[in-house]
């Protein structure tokens, strides 16, 4: 019976996690184009400049998170058969979402007004403009944070797949009929006006996504805010030390480009920007992949712990040689076909950079790396989540923040954004290193030897294959990327289809 339990709540991890991530790779494709549209619709700095302010709002956004939603996930999944406690819990964390969100409006406008580099009136409008976009986003977060815990998260595919649509067209019909780009750049006006409209496209996405999330959610449970202050008080104090980790975590993968605007000459800082956040963009899109699978995985792992069963090894294992395979063979193609990403999704201005002798090319060469370090240094966090050990997570984020900063500091000056890269992939190691060491005190965590270097052979396999076959029969950058694609699937689907069938056992 446990046999048969373990393997139906398995596979509804996998359906949960493909149906997520089905969502999640059309409105990659989508991202995909809109990166397009925008590095050819902008001009370098502009985009330089679109990237710096979604950068800064990302971390207001992460402190008026504090890590809720998965602290939400876990704390709904506790008391599912109690209808009351998940009203209280949904019902209390939306009005603290809220609270919260308002509260970045103003306070993202006050700092940026003193802020190196964004108290300029096209930036300030942006921050105004994007502001509002986080607030919806944690809005519609809260919302998911329900759904994720009881494993009916499949409506996202719908909601954010039309919410990337809508922002996809508006830019679209800004770029290519309302205002197009050579009309656009005759006046500043002009490039103030393309500009806001840009960031106005993505609120009026990100406001249908959350209505759409909304109204499906409402059917499977009630949805209203609500104002506890005992629960309030209770959810803030376990959700405040990861929320302090959460935010020093995010400060060593944001705090770059706010160091670059800083450190980099005024006259090239964004240029540096735009051609560091290409590839950071990119990375950014693939990581969420691995989150999406731990967030389906943790309400699961969080019972195992708690019941202290041989499960929670067992789902530990699984997540492990899951997120290795991805984590590794996205790296891998990534590195391999650098040049022809690049190509496909940007202008000649990013490989021709006149300030200095790196391109976006050479970056993102370095950055994939962090695929493979984040992924599985976010499963040793998520058991430390599970096992309620998230306080641990803020001493060693203010060690690993610390580190990238001074390493930013000493590295941006000589080597400019080339050296926030390898800054940021030496703390994510690091960061690995120290969460591994901590978690395999609550789970056993087999590092599976044979199957690890089975991945990186594969890894090497496809490499050669991808470096000496796609230049001879394939020409253009989409063609040799697509070529890539099918070796590193026909590497890699028999390794992945062999885990999802070792449940079974």
């Amino acid at each position: 019976m446990k046999i048969l339990i373990h393997t139906m709540s398995t596979k509804k991890v996998y359906t949960n996690t493909i149906a997520q991530i089905g969502g999640k790779v059309i409105t990659a494709i989508i991202s995909i184009g809109l990166i397009k549209i925008l590095t050819n619709y902008l001009d370098i700095s502009g985009y330089g400049l679109y990237s710096k302010i979604y950068n800064y709002l990302s971390i207001f956004a992460v402190i008026a998170d504090l890590w809720l939603y998965t602290i939400t996930v876990r704390e709904i999944s506790h008391h599912k058969n109690d209808k009351k406690m998940v009203d209280t819990i949904i019902g209390n964390v939306l009005t603290l979402r809220t609270i919260f969100g308002g509260g970045i409006i103003l306070l993202s406008l006050i700092i940026a007004l003193v802020l190196p580099g964004y108290s300029s009136l096209s930036a300030l409008i942006g921050i105004f403009i994007v502001s509002w976009f986080t607030l919806f986003g944690l809005i519609n977060s809260s919302i998911m944070s329900l759904l994720q815990a009881y494993l009916q998260t499949e409506f996202s595919l719908i909601s954010t797949t039309i919410g990337k649509i809508t922002t996809f067209g508006l830019i679209a019909w800004t770029a290519y009929w309302f205002l197009p780009h050579d009309t656009m750049m005759q006046s500043e006006s002009g490039k103030i006006l393309g500009f806001a409209l840009v960031m106005l496209a993505g609120l009026m996405g990100n406001m249908i996504m959350t209505l759409l999330t909304y109204i499906y959610a409402s059917k499977i449970h009630s949805i209203r805010f609500r104002f506890d202050k005992d629960y309030i008080r209770h959810i803030l104090w376990i959700s405040l030390p990861y929320g302090i980790a959460l935010f020093l975590n995010v400060i060593f993968f944001k705090v770059d480009i706010i160091l670059l605007s800083i450190l980099e000459p005024k006259n090239i800082a964004d240029t540096s920007i735009a051609l560091y956040s290409l590839p950071m963009k990119i990375v950014e899109v693939g990581m969420m992949y691995g989150t999406l699978f731990l967030n389906s995985m943790l309400p699961l792992l969080t019972e195992a712990i708690k019941q202290n069963s041989n499960e929670k090894n067992i789902l530990a294992e699984k997540a492990y040689r899951i997120l290795l395979l991805f984590g590794f063979g996205l790296a891998t193609y990534l590195f391999t076909y650098a040049d022809e990403v690049i190509h496909l999704i940007a202008n000649k201005e990013y490989f021709t950079n006149p300030f200095w002798i790196y391109t976006s090319k050479d970056a993102l060469q370095v950055v994939v790396w962090i695929f493979f370090f984040y992924f599985l240094s976010s499963l040793f966090t998520y058991i430390l989540i599970a096992a309620n050990e998230q306080r641990k997570m803020m001493y060693i984020n203010s060690g690993i923040a610390g580190v990238n900063i001074l390493g930013n500091i000493l590295f941006i000056p000589i080597y400019s954004f080339i050296g926030s890269a390898y800054v940021t992939v030496i703390t994510q190691i690091l960061l690995l290193v120290i969460t591994y060491s901590i978690a395999r005190k609550y789970i056993q965590i087999r590092i599976i030897t044979v199957f690890s270097s089975l991945i990186v052979s594969c890894s090497l396999i496809a490499y050669i294959l991808g470096t000496y076959t796609s230049d001879y029969f394939w020409q253009s950058p989409l063609s040799r990327a697509i070529i890539g694609i099918i070796i590193f699937i026909l590497c890699y689907v028999p390794w992945f289809y062999g885990i999802i069938l070792s449940h079974k056992k």
